[in-house]
Protein backbone atom coordinates (compact mmCIF):
# COMPACT_ATOMS: atom_id res chain seq x y z
CA UNK A 1 0.00 0.00 0.00
CA UNK A 2 1.16 3.47 -0.77
CA UNK A 3 2.10 5.79 2.06
CA UNK A 4 0.01 8.83 2.85
CA UNK A 5 1.86 11.38 0.72
CA UNK A 6 1.62 9.12 -2.34
CA UNK A 7 -2.12 8.77 -1.67
CA UNK A 8 -2.47 12.55 -1.64
CA UNK A 9 -0.80 12.84 -5.04
CA UNK A 10 -3.00 10.10 -6.46
CA UNK A 11 -6.12 11.89 -5.18
CA UNK A 12 -4.92 15.15 -6.72
CA UNK A 13 -4.40 13.41 -10.07
CA UNK A 14 -7.86 11.77 -10.06
CA UNK A 15 -9.68 14.93 -8.96
CA UNK A 16 -7.82 16.95 -11.63
CA UNK A 17 -8.76 14.30 -14.20
CA UNK A 18 -12.41 14.58 -13.15
CA UNK A 19 -12.39 18.40 -13.29
CA UNK A 20 -10.82 18.35 -16.78
CA UNK A 21 -13.34 15.77 -17.96
CA UNK A 22 -16.29 17.81 -16.64
CA UNK A 23 -14.84 20.97 -18.23
CA UNK A 24 -14.61 19.15 -21.55
CA UNK A 25 -18.21 17.94 -21.26
CA UNK A 26 -19.34 21.48 -20.34
CA UNK A 27 -17.82 22.87 -23.57
CA UNK A 28 -19.44 20.32 -25.84
CA UNK A 29 -21.40 21.43 -28.92
CA UNK A 30 -23.79 18.48 -28.77
CA UNK A 31 -26.60 19.16 -26.25
CA UNK A 32 -27.10 15.47 -25.54
CA UNK A 33 -24.64 13.61 -23.27
CA UNK A 34 -24.06 10.12 -24.62
CA UNK A 35 -24.34 7.18 -22.24
CA UNK A 36 -20.67 6.38 -22.79
CA UNK A 37 -19.78 9.69 -21.14
CA UNK A 38 -21.95 8.84 -18.13
CA UNK A 39 -19.94 5.66 -17.62
CA UNK A 40 -16.64 7.50 -18.02
CA UNK A 41 -17.72 10.13 -15.47
CA UNK A 42 -18.70 7.39 -13.01
CA UNK A 43 -15.39 5.63 -13.65
CA UNK A 44 -13.38 8.76 -12.82
CA UNK A 45 -15.47 10.03 -9.90
CA UNK A 46 -16.05 6.72 -8.11
CA UNK A 47 -12.42 5.61 -8.33
CA UNK A 48 -11.40 8.94 -6.73
CA UNK A 49 -14.00 8.55 -3.96
CA UNK A 50 -12.98 4.94 -3.34
CA UNK A 51 -9.34 5.87 -3.07
CA UNK A 52 -10.02 8.74 -0.68
CA UNK A 53 -12.21 6.69 1.69
CA UNK A 54 -10.07 3.55 1.59
CA UNK A 55 -6.85 5.40 2.28
CA UNK A 56 -7.95 7.69 5.08
CA UNK A 57 -4.99 7.56 7.42
CA UNK A 58 -3.31 9.45 10.20
CA UNK A 59 0.37 10.11 9.54
CA UNK A 60 2.79 9.61 12.43
CA UNK A 61 4.31 13.00 11.61
CA UNK A 62 4.63 15.28 8.59
CA UNK A 63 8.27 14.30 8.24
CA UNK A 64 7.66 10.54 8.07
CA UNK A 65 5.94 8.43 5.45
CA UNK A 66 4.44 5.98 7.95
CA UNK A 67 0.74 6.30 8.73
CA UNK A 68 -2.06 4.27 10.30
CA UNK A 69 -5.51 3.70 8.87
CA UNK A 70 -8.45 5.25 10.66
CA UNK A 71 -10.55 2.11 10.14
CA UNK A 72 -10.32 -0.39 13.02
CA UNK A 73 -10.85 -4.16 12.81
CA UNK A 74 -13.93 -5.34 10.98
CA UNK A 75 -14.61 -1.86 9.59
CA UNK A 76 -11.23 -2.03 7.88
CA UNK A 77 -12.19 -5.36 6.29
CA UNK A 78 -15.46 -3.86 5.06
CA UNK A 79 -13.79 -0.75 3.66
CA UNK A 80 -11.11 -2.88 1.97
CA UNK A 81 -13.73 -5.01 0.22
CA UNK A 82 -15.84 -1.98 -0.59
CA UNK A 83 -12.72 -0.57 -2.24
CA UNK A 84 -11.59 -3.79 -3.92
CA UNK A 85 -15.00 -4.75 -5.26
CA UNK A 86 -15.80 -1.30 -6.58
CA UNK A 87 -12.32 -0.73 -7.97
CA UNK A 88 -13.00 -3.69 -10.27
CA UNK A 89 -16.55 -2.49 -10.91
CA UNK A 90 -15.72 1.06 -11.84
CA UNK A 91 -12.15 0.81 -13.06
CA UNK A 92 -12.86 -2.13 -15.36
CA UNK A 93 -16.62 -2.64 -15.80
CA UNK A 94 -17.68 1.01 -16.11
CA UNK A 95 -14.68 1.74 -18.34
CA UNK A 96 -15.55 -1.19 -20.61
CA UNK A 97 -19.25 -0.28 -20.75
CA UNK A 98 -18.30 3.29 -21.63
CA UNK A 99 -16.22 1.96 -24.53
CA UNK A 100 -19.03 -0.42 -25.52
CA UNK A 101 -21.63 2.34 -25.65
CA UNK A 102 -19.23 4.51 -27.63
CA UNK A 103 -17.82 2.04 -30.15
CA UNK A 104 -20.80 -0.27 -30.66
CA UNK A 105 -23.06 2.22 -32.48
CA UNK A 106 -20.13 3.70 -34.40
CA UNK A 107 -18.76 0.37 -35.64
CA UNK A 108 -22.16 -1.28 -36.18
CA UNK A 109 -23.40 1.85 -37.97
CA UNK A 110 -26.63 1.60 -35.98
CA UNK A 111 -28.03 3.58 -33.05
CA UNK A 112 -28.15 2.02 -29.60
CA UNK A 113 -31.27 -0.14 -29.40
CA UNK A 114 -32.72 1.61 -26.34
CA UNK A 115 -31.46 4.77 -24.69
CA UNK A 116 -33.80 4.14 -21.75
CA UNK A 117 -32.40 0.65 -21.25
CA UNK A 118 -28.87 2.07 -21.23
CA UNK A 119 -29.86 4.64 -18.58
CA UNK A 120 -31.51 1.90 -16.48
CA UNK A 121 -28.31 -0.11 -16.79
CA UNK A 122 -26.10 2.84 -15.87
CA UNK A 123 -28.01 3.81 -12.73
CA UNK A 124 -28.52 0.18 -11.73
CA UNK A 125 -24.83 -0.63 -11.98
CA UNK A 126 -23.82 2.63 -10.31
CA UNK A 127 -26.16 2.15 -7.36
CA UNK A 128 -26.17 -1.65 -6.89
CA UNK A 129 -22.43 -2.22 -7.38
CA UNK A 130 -21.56 0.28 -4.65
CA UNK A 131 -23.24 -1.89 -1.99
CA UNK A 132 -22.27 -5.36 -3.18
CA UNK A 133 -18.70 -5.57 -1.79
CA UNK A 134 -19.70 -7.13 1.51
CA UNK A 135 -20.72 -10.35 -0.23
CA UNK A 136 -17.04 -11.27 0.02
CA UNK A 137 -17.32 -11.23 3.81
CA UNK A 138 -19.99 -13.86 4.50
CA UNK A 139 -19.52 -15.78 7.75
CA UNK A 140 -17.18 -13.17 9.23
CA UNK A 141 -17.47 -10.77 12.16
CA UNK A 142 -19.25 -8.27 9.92
CA UNK A 143 -22.83 -7.66 11.09
CA UNK A 144 -25.31 -10.03 9.48
CA UNK A 145 -27.42 -7.23 8.03
CA UNK A 146 -24.38 -5.89 6.13
CA UNK A 147 -23.65 -9.36 4.71
CA UNK A 148 -27.29 -9.70 3.67
CA UNK A 149 -27.26 -6.25 2.09
CA UNK A 150 -24.19 -7.15 0.03
CA UNK A 151 -25.71 -10.44 -1.09
CA UNK A 152 -29.03 -8.78 -2.00
CA UNK A 153 -27.42 -6.05 -4.06
CA UNK A 154 -25.23 -8.65 -5.79
CA UNK A 155 -28.34 -10.52 -6.92
CA UNK A 156 -29.97 -7.24 -7.94
CA UNK A 157 -26.99 -6.59 -10.24
CA UNK A 158 -28.47 -9.16 -12.61
CA UNK A 159 -30.97 -6.56 -13.86
CA UNK A 160 -28.55 -3.85 -15.05
CA UNK A 161 -26.02 -6.43 -16.23
CA UNK A 162 -28.53 -8.18 -18.44
CA UNK A 163 -29.92 -4.80 -19.54
CA UNK A 164 -26.48 -3.82 -20.87
CA UNK A 165 -25.92 -7.19 -22.51
CA UNK A 166 -29.40 -7.20 -24.06
CA UNK A 167 -29.03 -3.64 -25.29
CA UNK A 168 -25.73 -4.50 -26.97
CA UNK A 169 -27.12 -7.65 -28.59
CA UNK A 170 -30.29 -5.91 -29.79
CA UNK A 171 -28.23 -3.04 -31.20
CA UNK A 172 -26.51 -5.57 -33.46
CA UNK A 173 -29.83 -7.03 -34.61
CA UNK A 174 -29.60 -6.94 -38.40
CA UNK A 175 -25.90 -6.02 -38.35
CA UNK A 176 -24.30 -9.28 -37.22
CA UNK A 177 -22.38 -9.49 -40.49
CA UNK A 178 -20.30 -6.53 -39.31
CA UNK A 179 -19.08 -8.52 -36.29
CA UNK A 180 -17.42 -11.01 -38.63
CA UNK A 181 -15.47 -8.27 -40.42
CA UNK A 182 -14.74 -5.81 -37.59
CA UNK A 183 -12.18 -6.64 -34.89
CA UNK A 184 -13.51 -3.91 -32.57
CA UNK A 185 -17.01 -5.39 -32.65
CA UNK A 186 -15.64 -8.89 -32.13
CA UNK A 187 -13.75 -7.69 -29.07
CA UNK A 188 -16.81 -5.88 -27.68
CA UNK A 189 -19.06 -8.90 -28.15
CA UNK A 190 -16.60 -11.53 -26.93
Amino acid sequence: EAEWYADLWLVIVWVTYFVLYIATIARRKEPHIYVANWYFMAFILVVAILHIVNNLAVPISWGQAKSYTIWPGVQDAMVQWWYGHNAVAFFLTAGFLGMLYYYLPVRAKRPIFSYRLSILSFWGITFFYMWAGSHHLHYTALPHWVQTLGMTFSVMLLVPSWASAGNALLTLNGAWHRVRDDATLRFMMA
